[in-house]
């Protein structure tokens, strides 16, 4: 299943779909392109060698909550980290106006910034999930009400748990 992420890149929206085949391999579709990728980590996942359409590069990714440096051969991108509301953060079917956020990765959970009964607004830090020795700001897509808190601090989830729900109709 491919994870889109909406990336601001030089001031300016990109939008990226990784779909990931398990083995190192994936294939982005980025500008109205699609790229076949290959993945090798070199270390403890900061320094990697990219293959792009069978072209090899060296890569070192830093990552800082939401944001990301990538140097990709001698060039330095800085990108911010949108993600979706439908793409990663809503699974299944939700009751209308009841939003339930899963997990976007397999991790653990280091701190819960809110709880049953807060107000959040859209782009509010709601959880960390520590996932490859990263931090991961979770942040509400959305505006509401925090109706349940399925995770605590300490947790481990896995891609697809439920961490919490939000209604939106009390935004």
């Amino acid at each position: 299943m491919a994870k889109n992420y909406r990336l601001i890149v030089h001031n300016q929206l990109e939008e990226v779909s990784i779909d990931d085949n398990g083995d190192g391999r994936y294939v982005a579709e980025f500008g109205g392109k699609t790229y076949s990728l290959e993945l090798e980590s070199l270390d403890d996942n900061t320094l990697f060698r990219l293959w792009i359409d069978g072209e090899s590069t060296p890569l070192a990714i830093r990552r800082e909550g939401m944001s990301l440096d990538l140097f990709i051969g001698p060039d330095r991108y800085v990108a911010e980290i949108e993600r979706s509301a439908g793409a990663l953060t809503q699974s299944g079917p939700a009751i209308e106006g009841e939003l339930r956020m899963t997990a976007p990765m397999t991790g653990q959970v280091t701190e819960v910034l809110v709880g049953s009964g807060d107000q959040v607004q859209e782009g509010d830090p709601l959880l960390v999930i520590v996932a490859m020795k990263m931090n991961n700001e979770i942040r509400s897509p959305a505006s509401g009400q925090i109706i349940e808190v399925a995770v605590g601090a300490g947790d481990s989830v896995d891609q697809g748990d439920l961490m919490l729900v939000i209604d939106t109709e009390s935004g």
